[in-house]
């Protein structure tokens, strides 16, 4: 592999290490933490543990892990605007503004002066892996980020760890190969799982680290071999009660029993409770005449918006404007960019929200006005309350919250994570479940919600992203 670090199965193992005894000190307390910003009141708070959150940005995921009773006790984040916003909201939290890649174990154990960790949780950087970055996967110094968290899981042996990042890492490779140098330059990484050489003999064959999944079968083995049961999947943060579909990886580690399972959805047809997913209307209607501060389109891009209907995308522009509009590379690119030109549904969750609102690939234009959501808007629908205030300017709030974890799944993933604390579940044995079964599961959703011509009764895509120039799998 070339242009990054290079981990070897088992290469973070501390050979002789001892196993440490089950985690102690667990209690309860039936009282929400008024130290929380937005926070509503829970029925039960784990107390007296440490819970460190890596790569916090704005909170979304501690916030959830609060609504669920567990509550962040430092958050290491770089980026001065989340950091200021995290002090904001959280008056406790112990936030140490520093680049990640020179924090260690015993630097953190200084700090909190703690020798036990229940919980970690971390999202690295994951431009490595979106569909519409270069798809460098493990050997773009971002992706590497993954790996300083894996150091830091191996350093500290927190009890549970949480793993998020975007739902693509799963088809990610160890190694990316430009398509144009790939046998048969084909761009879908599935076609050579059969055949490494696609029946064309002027270019290597793709080696097994250029191949689709090799990423997530490199890490789950990573933390196989540090000791921990691992689960992982694909979910929709619309199943758990955001107006937003939202596709995320999640891997949970424990390290002594049963891994948790994901999060069951408490929204939409897999939710037992027959309960809808949440709309836009939902969410943000109470907004519509009060949004508070938005981004602008450029005229030109708002000329083309306002040819769009609500639930609609460039596809629906008049067929002689589609190349103008796109640029003529993206209109000549595969995939369906769906992304382009989108303007939402009021009767439908919206899809994912980015960190660039007015940008003609990634926007999500308002139903009834040709603006961008506002700022407020796209708090909403991440699941923050409304006295929930990012600091920086304009583009720092947008690039906070469309980078945050939906706090709704958060939530969830807190909850699943309370259930370890039964005695039940500590005892038992470490086991981890079969990475190729994991694997497989979670492609098929990736494939199930990437399919462009996919749509529900109420008329918008349901999508996992702007899959343009297609999903690499």
């Amino acid at each position: 592999m070339t242009g990054g670090m290079v981990l070897r199965k088992g290469t973070m193992r501390n050979s002789g290490r001892k196993a440490r005894p089950e985690y102690a000190g667990l209690s309860f307390r039936q009282k929400g933490n008024p130290t929380v910003s937005g926070s509503r009141p829970m029925a039960l708070t784990v107390a007296g543990v440490e819970v460190w959150s890596l790569f916090t940005g704005a909170g979304g995921l501690d916030l959830g892990l609060a609504r669920a009773g567990f509550h962040p006790s430092l958050a290491v984040e770089i980026d001065p605007s989340c950091c200021t916003t995290l002090r904001r909201h959280f008056p406790g939290l112990d936030v140490w503004e520093t680049d990640i890649r020179e924090v260690t174990a015993a630097s953190l154990a200084e700090r909190r002066h703690h020798a036990e960790v229940f919980l970690m949780v971390g999202g690295p950087p994951c431009q490595s892996f979106c569909p519409g970055g270069k798809r460098a996967a493990l050997s773009d110094p971002r992706g590497n980020l993954i790996y300083t968290y894996l150091r830091l899981v191996d350093e500290i042996r927190p009890h549970v760890f949480v793993l998020e990042n975007v739902a693509h890492l799963v088809t990610a490779a160890l190694r990316h190969r430009p398509i144009a140098q790939r046998p048969g330059k084909r761009w879908n990484l599935s076609v050579y799982h059969e055949d490494r050489t696609n029946g064309d003999a002027s270019a290597p064959p793709m080696e097994p680290d250029e191949l689709s999944g090799s990423a997530i079968r490199q890490v789950f083995g990573e933390m196989e071999a540090l000791g921990y049961a691992v689960n992982f999947g694909i979910v929709d943060a619309a199943d758990y009660g955001a107006a937003q579909h939202r596709f995320r990886f999640v891997m949970l580690g424990v390290r002594e029993g049963v891994p948790p399972p994901m999060p069951p959805a408490t929204h939409g047809p897999f939710a037992s409770s027959g309960e809808s997913w949440r709309t836009l209307r939902d969410a943000i209607f109470g907004l519509r005449d009060n949004p508070g501060p938005h981004s602008e389109y450029t005229a030109d891009v708002a000329r083309y918006f306002a040819l769009v209907p609500p639930g609609g995308n460039w596809r629906q522009l008049p067929k002689e404007l589609q190349p103008k509009a796109l640029g003529d590379a993206a209109y000549a690119a595969g995939g369906g960019k769906t992304g382009f030109f989108r303007r939402l549904s009021w009767d439908a969750p919206s899809p994912t929200i980015t960190g660039r609102s007015n940008r003609k690939g990634s926007a999500v234009c308002h139903p009834d006005f040709v603006r961008p959501l506002s700022v407020r808007e796209c708090a909403r629908l991440q699941g923050f309350p409304d006295d929930w205030v990012f600091e920086g300017s304009m583009s720092d709030q947008y690039m906070q919250i469309g980078n945050a974890v939906p706090v709704h799944l958060g939530e969830a993933i807190g909850r699943v994570i309370l259930e370890l604390t039964a005695p039940r579940q500590r005892r038992a044995a470490a086991h981890t479940p079969e990475v190729e079964r994991l694997l497989d599961a979670a492609i098929a959703r990736l494939r199930a919600t990437a399919k462009n011509k996919r749509k529900r009764s109420d008329g918008q895509l349901l999508l996992l992203d702007d899959l343009s120039p297609g999903l690499e799998t």
